[in-house]
């Protein structure tokens, strides 16, 4: 409905920004930082709206954008909630002292509560700093990439790589003060330019894009030292970034940063750890060393492997339990928007950060139980037997009915997290843009060994459609991975032994290994 309504209003702008670029010289190369924090995009030529925009390209017409802007949104006034229709567009008079950067920033105020963790910690960031040029120009990007999507108008998305090159500049500089890099407005723009290539990804190395600034974000974590937890915000960034650093070690298969674990331990004595949600981030942690040490095979022998993932599920099961009615969710069946709703149910969570940390919880053991079923089948093979006949029928029954109801829950979860811009009630169309929390747990139910095809076409239709209706660019090219049936070298859901290690193994240099002995 949204883009059928809005065809006259964006056409305009395109036509207007056709005409314009016909007068435009040729592109030159665009920008190419050799920084952690740099942007994905590598191509030679200015050949989408997500490419770095060249010289000459500064004279976009943002009184058109503006203008046809607020025109959508007073001819249709329902399309917009939140608050944005109201606040952030033009009035009727078209009063265009606002920038459209200052608009996108806005926009990216209103809606911090799509991408942050706490509603409130991009109102205690800005009141404590001096609003720096960096993270302001991050701020922007995001807004104004976000807006491009939903109104399909590519000049806003120019703007947008401008402003993220602008903030990549910036903060790198940042990074070389003493003055600043310990800053939060350092750390929180880092984490916003993490935002951008989830948003603006078109190709693979957006993925590994993303996972550099994760890394650099944990860098600054580490640098910033017990300080960070005397301040409220410095708390609360260090919860966002700890998420996301848990995510990227668990696709990586690699352990999580010592120096972490210890400022983790600190944070622990200014926040209530006996919040189920804090346990089990303890858990997940633990499960990212286990699939570590496997890699590294510092853990080897089906027996060994079966027992500790074992022990790693029950963890989850227990604390799985601490979760009601804190964080529970109502079970709703209809038959409707079957493109939605998968199977004719979904679940209804009191917030999308609930969905998160119950998806965090499914992914992991889903990961487990495969882990147990390989392990097994190599135990079955071997010359001594591992496990009895009856331990393997047992434990593959289980495992597969695990992991076909944790695959329903993660699929049931989607409406949570995906707006279609039609039906559900109190939904923003552009609320839409926090699908990217689902991401990872789709892609992993397409990677399942038990996915259906019925269920991997479904999975792949939600991932376009999030890169469609919430302009979430990584969707599509997780799309169209798992229609080539390409597997993602950083995603990794069943990790190979690292060469180096089984290099040490066999020259007798790796000790510490742990065998099972029939």
């Amino acid at each position: 409905m949204f883009r059928n309504e809005s065809e006259t209003v964006i056409g305009k702008v395109k036509a207007r920004e056709k005409t314009k670029a016909k007068t435009k010289s040729d592109p030159k190369t665009p920008f190419a930082s050799t920084s952690p924090f740099s942007s994905s995009s590598s191509s030679s030529s200015f050949s989408s709206p997500w490419d770095l925009p060249p010289d000459g390209y500064d004279d976009i017409d943002e009184k058109i954008l503006k203008e046809d802007l607020a025109e959508f949104s007073l001819n249709y006034p329902n399309t917009l909630m939140g608050g944005f229709a109201v606040d952030l567009v033009p009035s009727v008079s078209y009063s265009l002292s606002p920038t459209l950067q200052e608009r996108a920033r806005g926009y990216f105020y209103a809606n911090s509560a799509t991408w942050l963790r706490d509603f409130d910690l991009l109102n205690i960031l800005c009141t404590q700093t001096s609003q720096d040029e960096y993270l302001l120009a991050s701020i922007s990007a995001v807004g104004l990439a976000t807006l491009s999507s939903a109104f399909h108008v590519p000049g806003m998305a120019v703007q947008a790589r401008r402003d993220y090159v602008t903030a990549l500049r910036l903060t790198n500089a940042a990074l070389k003060s003493p003055a600043n890099v310990k800053k939060d407005s350092t750390l929180f723009t880092v984490l916003i330019l993490s935002i951008f290539e989830t948003m603006t990804g078109s190709d693979a190395k957006s993925l590994t894009a993303w996972t550099k600034h994760v890394d650099g974000a944990s860098a600054l974590i580490q640098l910033r030292g017990v300080e960070q937890f005397r301040s409220t915000a410095g708390q609360r960034m260090f919860l966002q970034i700890m998420s996301s650093v848990i995510l990227s070690c668990v696709q990586r298969s690699i352990y999580m940063p010592v120096e972490f674990l210890e400022l983790r331990k600190h944070a622990a004595k200014h926040m209530d750890a006996f919040k189920p949600a804090w346990k089990l981030s303890g858990i997940i942690i633990d499960f990212t060393s286990l699939r570590a040490a496997v890699r590294n095979l510092q853990i080897v022998g089906p027996r060994n492997i079966v027992d500790a993932a074992l022990d790693l599920d029950r963890r989850f099961i227990e604390v799985a339990a601490e979760f009601l009615p804190e964080y529970g969710y109502e079970t709703v069946y209809t038959d409707e928007n079957p493109d939605l709703v998968w199977k004719g149910f979904y679940h209804q969570y009191q917030n999308h950060w609930t969905a998160q940390i119950w998806n965090a919880m499914r992914t992991c053991r889903i990961l487990l139980h495969e882990a147990i079923r390989d392990q097994q089948l190599i135990g079955s093979n071997a010359l001594v037997p591992i496990f009895t006949e009856a331990e393997i029928a047992t434990q593959t029954e289980s495992s597969n009915a695990i992991m076909l109801q944790l695959q329903a829950d993660i699929l049931a979860s989607v409406p949570q997290h995906i707006s279609d811009g039609s039906g559900l009630p109190n939904r923003s169309f552009l609320e839409g843009s926090r699908g990217y929390f689902i991401l990872w747990p789709l892609y992993l139910v397409c990677a399942m060994d038990l996915v259906t095809e019925e269920i991997r076409q479904w999975a792949i239709a939600r991932l376009r459609s999030l890169a469609a209706m919430a302009g979430i660019g990584q969707a599509n090219v997780l799309a169209d991975h798992l229609e080539k049936r390409i597997e993602f070298t950083d995603w990794n859901t069943k990790p190979a032994p690292n060469h180096n290690i089984m290099k040490g193994l066999v020259e007798g240099t790796i000790e510490n290994i742990f065998l099972d002995v029939p």
